[in-house]
């Protein structure tokens, strides 16, 4: 989390080894990622982490699966098995019946959950999300969010994420939250969405629900700090 020009982005792009940092250490898996060359950051980017932007990346003239199995191609998987595993992971996001169809064809989400399926069939250790929800209806967050969880949960698979939708935060394990550059607060969405007055200081919003409790215990109201959901809040009442 963070508000515009914190460092979000630009600190993903060096944790998916698509930007250098002028200073400090970074490892991934032991190794530490400083000078590497092109071939070796392409490769570990195409073994180990996958990137998912909001702009979906899709290539216009190629349909579903045939975007699904393109990074495939680059890991030199046969046709075959790469088509095979496009439709597997096509239909585990509920798209198999849109294989053939093209992205000007498709709804935002729909898209989206392509561009999450490409990623899940590489299998990498770790996605990174750079705000994919953003372009996207709350159907549309609602089936990429949903996805995400399923990576997740089902194959151990780390997800990193950037958004600035406070709802989507409260799911996560470990919230990091960035200002000018920096990491200024960090621990579990509870933990963070107890400090309302401090993430305003950073100009940042907190979900509905902890905002109406953060205001009705200002008033006079005996609640507990860090209320993140509408039963938290009845159950307080």
């Amino acid at each position: 989390m963070g508000a515009s020009g914190s460092g979000k982005s630009t600190l993903l792009n060096i944790l998916g080894i698509l930007d250098t940092y002028d200073s400090g250490t970074y490892k991934l898996n032991g190794q530490l990622i400083k000078n590497l060359s092109e071939s070796r950051a392409a490769e570990i980017r195409n073994r180990t982490i996958g990137f998912i932007f909001q702009s979906f990346n899709l290539i216009s003239f190629k349909n579903a699966m045939e975007n699904v199995a393109l990074p495939l191609f680059y890991q030199g998987v046969s046709r075959r098995k790469r088509n095979q595993m496009a439709i597997e992971y096509l239909d585990k996001l509920g798209l198999a019946d849109r294989a053939e169809h093209f992205p000007n064809e498709m709804s935002g989400g729909q898209k989206q959950r392509v561009a999450i399926a490409g990623v899940m069939a590489m299998e990498p250790k770790c996605i990174i999300l750079d705000e994919p929800t953003a372009m996207l209806d709350p159907n549309g967050r609602k089936e990429v969010l949903r996805a995400v969880k399923e990576l997740n949960e089902k194959k151990n698979i780390t997800v990193v994420l950037i958004t600035h939708y406070m709802e989507e935060v409260i799911h996560a394990d470990r919230v990091f939250v960035m200002d000018h550059g920096k990491v200024v607060m960090e621990g579990t969405p509870r933990e963070i969405f107890s400090q309302v007055e401090k993430l305003k200081s950073y100009r940042l919003d907190v979900p509905q629900v902890t905002l109406l409790a953060h205001e009705l215990k200002q008033a006079g109201l005996s609640l507990p700090d860090g209320i993140l959901t509408k039963e938290e809040l009845v159950k307080g009442i």
